[in-house]
């Protein structure tokens, strides 16, 4: 009976602090393994950059690939971070210095009507045992983000089927690198018995033995570099006869000399090139209150309302997490007010859907200024306090009042919010009854750098 050791990361979000750690632990289990005449295979699965972090934001990505070129990994896929963090011509740089294969099957140019150069849809490996592997990508088909970025997502049953009827027949064992959350992976499960290993991303599952789906077994590790996945498997000449999985956390592994100064380069080199590009002279400092409304948060309605050209807006006060010094304002300032990878949302109601939405906005009003949130691209600490442009809510009726009318149920108003306030839960006439369109190319911070930079423009001396 032969083994091989598969060894995952997935979902590290540009969260450095384990990375040493991780990659001195993956090199040492590929040598031991490699020496002991036992295969294996290593991989990422997705959303190792995230914008959140200096040194992501200030390189568009290059250097999380930098670091990935540090572990041998046999293959990478793509998660949303990657895809949608970056806009066209970014993404399609993004792997240029790569020294991996990236396998990515439903993602593709509508100018080409293909996948990416740098992607390819799948791989094959023929090991040193002559175990014939073939190892293919996805990621979450996100289309509202997807499309106005330039690109064409397709659902896993579009692009599966023809795959595996190509990749089935001469390979021994499939591993399926998916990006697409557990609820798709379960569906793979069921419908693709010839796919025994879905290692899972996306909505940072944890899966200490894996999960058995029909003839699969999935497999997630979490996320933030937390955890490593492990999967061995043993097989006698092409018949694979057991799989079995485990996770091995990150923050126990040995710490040697240097790991925590290498991780506070990272964060610094990251500042430093943020810190060079000058955007605006600010002549007053305003506060931030994650909290309440503020000076800030107003700036800040100012900025989105202006782009997408409405005059109704609505922010949280959660969003802006630092000060706004006085003086020169940088685009590291901008990244620490910030750090949220969120591009605005222009949405179109009907007057009776706004109301509602307004009504599901003030039932929760009070509980959101203090409540705790994370993921869906929001990376502060509370929601805060809501905050609305261009039009008034009555506080006993909730009425919306427009320049001094009520705002009647037959006609339409278009608003502008972060896409942050689609994603959650709390809202759902956003997503159910809206009209809606991401504004790309630019951030939320980018947008408010814009704004400040229009505003308050550096003196250039003659």
């Amino acid at each position: 009976m032969k083994k091989l050791h598969i060894y995952h990361i997935n979902d590290l979000h540009s969260h450095f602090d384990n990375w040493p750690k991780i990659r001195r632990f993956l090199l040492e289990k590929k040598a031991f393994h490699e020496k002991s005449g036992e295969e294996v295979l290593l991989f990422d699965i997705g959303d190792a950059c995230d914008r959140v972090h200096p040194l992501t934001e200030a390189t568009n990505g290059k250097a999380n690939i930098e670091l990935l070129n540090q572990v041998p990994f046999d293959a990478v896929t793509i998660g949303n971070n990657e895809g949608i963090g970056n806009d066209k011509r970014q993404l399609d740089e993004l792997y240029d210095d790569a020294e991996f294969p990236v396998v990515l099957a439903n993602l593709y140019d509508p100018e080409t009507d293909a996948l990416p150069t740098w992607a390819q849809p799948y791989l094959l490996k023929t090991l040193s045992s002559g175990l014939k592997v073939g190892i293919i990508g996805l990621t979450a088909p996100l289309y509202l983000s997807y499309v106005p970025n330039g690109w064409d997502p397709k659902e896993s049953d579009e692009v599966l089927p023809k795959i595996l009827l190509k990749v089935a027949p001469s390979v021994d064992l499939i591993i399926l690198l998916s990006h697409v959350g557990i609820i798709e992976d379960i569906h793979i499960g069921e419908m693709y018995r010839s796919i025994p290993i879905i290692i899972g991303a996306h909505t940072h599952h944890v899966l200490p033995e894996g999960k058995h789906v029909d003839e699969s077994l999935l497999l997630g590790a979490g996320k933030f570099g937390k955890y490593i996945g492990h999967v061995t498997v043993s097989y006698d000449s092409d018949r694979i006869l057991d799989r079995k999985a485990e996770l091995i956390e990150a923050g126990d592994l040995p710490e040697k000399p240097g790991d925590l100064a290498e991780v506070e380069e990272l964060q610094q080199r990251g500042e430093e090139l943020l810190s060079a590009i000058p955007i605006a002279d600010n002549p007053d400092r305003l506060k931030a209150d994650e909290g309440h409304i503020n000076d800030l948060l107003l700036l800040g309605l100012d900025a989105v309302t202006e782009y997408a050209d409405t005059p109704f807006g609505i922010l949280n006060s959660g969003l802006f997490l630092e000060d706004l010094p006085e003086g020169i304002i940088t685009k590291n300032h901008l990244h620490q007010i910030l750090p949220h990878p969120m591009r605005l949302l222009e949405c179109t109601l009907t007057g009776r859907d706004f109301k509602v939405m307004i009504e599901e906005m003030e039932a929760q009003r009070e509980e959101l200024m203090t409540k705790e949130i994370t993921g869906m691209g929001f990376r502060g600490r509370i929601f805060g306090e809501l905050c609305y442009r261009g039009f008034d809510v009555d506080p006993v009726t909730n009425h919306v009042m427009i320049e001094g009318r009520e705002l009647s149920d037959e006609e339409d108003i278009t608003f502008v919010t972060v896409d942050h306030f689609r994603y959650i839960t709390y809202f759902p006439t956003i997503e159910n009854e809206g009209r809606s369109r991401l504004l790309f190319p630019y951030f939320l911070r980018d947008v408010f750098g814009l704004h400040l930079e229009d505003k308050f423009p550096i003196m250039r001396e003659k």
